[in-house]
């Protein structure tokens, strides 16, 4: 997902359906950008969600409780 698959009006963003915001769920393209990285992980950034060893998502699985 990319910012563009947003809907927008007036140069704003809508996340609100995307993200639990306080208030407005309407933010610049910038905003819009910054939270899709973090959530779909930014390929500039190495290490964000999604990044994980095998090792590392067993461990995550375990601590909340799910079994494989």
């Amino acid at each position: 997902m990319n910012v563009n698959d947003l809907m927008n009006m007036n140069d704003m963003y809508y996340v609100g359906n995307i993200v639990d915001v306080d208030g407005n769920g309407w933010v610049s393209k910038s905003e819009a950008q910054a939270i899709l990285d973090e959530l779909m992980g930014d390929d500039d950034n190495p290490g964000g969600y999604g990044d994980e060893s095998p090792a590392e998502y067993k461990d995550m699985l375990d601590r909340v409780g799910v079994k494989i």
